[in-house]
């Protein structure tokens, strides 16, 4: 019986759960949790298929914690579940309430969650990533990102470079940088508080039912972009700042600093409010 728990205590920590859904959490870390990832921080995923978060996962605590990336995603048709659970920096932000904050410190290069060039057809969703020292999430290639809370990270919310992704039903809020820097399907996010702009969207952009509010810089800008019914308020520079040949409708603009609009007049497929007035 002794030499059987001995041999038992001697297996990989590889935890799968019962659907075959490989699990990641802060104990497995240390030796790895599964092939292709060697231990330590990042948790690095080198294969298909579906993995999700059994626990926090906390990379404070480390040398240089700001330049500490928690999972990092190199492989194709990839989803990753962070089950609702939190991925956690050593990124504070501060600034007064109901305003932009004023600064984040300590930043680096640190990310919660990045799948880089090699990696396309991801999806991360369901969970809360603070306090990184970079960004919450950064797709180089197009992905899928939903319910994410991203909230006081060092840099960036929710970035997809410029490669055409879905970003749905997140919220993203007093970041040392923009809220999101986007390309792709843009829909029923919440950006608030952060030190730059609400939204930065890249040409072909489609931003439907976002509230965008009380950022730093300009609410929305839309390079080449669709804008849909979106509220845009209360930010610190213009409510959009139009570029390129962009289409906009039934958007409410209101109480920005430097004004509603800016720059090249979209094309307007149904009316959009400026305060009590139809935009110009």
């Amino acid at each position: 019986m002794k030499k059987i728990f001995a041999v038992i205590l001697m297996l990989p920590l590889t935890a799968f759960a019962v659907d075959g859904v490989k699990e990641i959490n802060q104990l497995c870390v240390t030796f790895g949790c599964f092939d292709g990832d060697s231990g330590g921080f990042p948790v690095t995923i080198t294969n298909s298929g579906s993995y999700r978060l059994t626990s926090n996962l906390d990379v404070s605590t480390l040398s240089t914690p700001e330049d500490r990336t928690a999972i990092d995603i190199s492989s194709n048709l990839v989803t990753l579940d962070l089950n609702g659970f939190s991925i956690t920096g050593p990124t504070a932000c501060t600034g007064p309430n109901n305003a932009p904050v004023d600064s984040c410190t300590p930043t680096g290069s640190g990310i919660g969650v990045t799948a880089n060039s090699s990696a396309i057809d991801v999806e991360i969703k369901n969970g809360h990533i603070h306090g990184m020292g970079s960004a919450a999430v950064i797709c180089i290639s197009g992905c899928r990102v939903s319910h994410i809370v991203a909230v006081e990270n060092g840099q960036i919310g929710i970035s997809n470079s410029n490669d055409d992704a879905v970003l749905i039903n997140n919220i993203v809020r007093r970041n040392g940088g923009d809220g999101f820097f986007v390309a792709g399907q843009v829909e029923n996010n919440i950006s608030s508080q952060n030190i730059g702009r609400g939204i930065f969207a890249n040409p072909g952009s489609r931003l439907t039912n976002n509230n965008i509010q009380v950022n730093g810089g300009n609410g929305i800008r839309c390079f080449t972009c669709s804008l849909i019914n979106n509220i845009i308020l209360d930010n610190d520079g213009f409510g959009v700042d139009y570029g390129g040949r962009s289409v906009a409708g039934g958007n409410l603009i209101d109480g920005n600093d430097m004004g509603e609009t800016n720059g090249t007049a979209p094309f307007e497929i149904a009316p959009n409010r400026c305060g009590p007035s139809a935009c110009p």
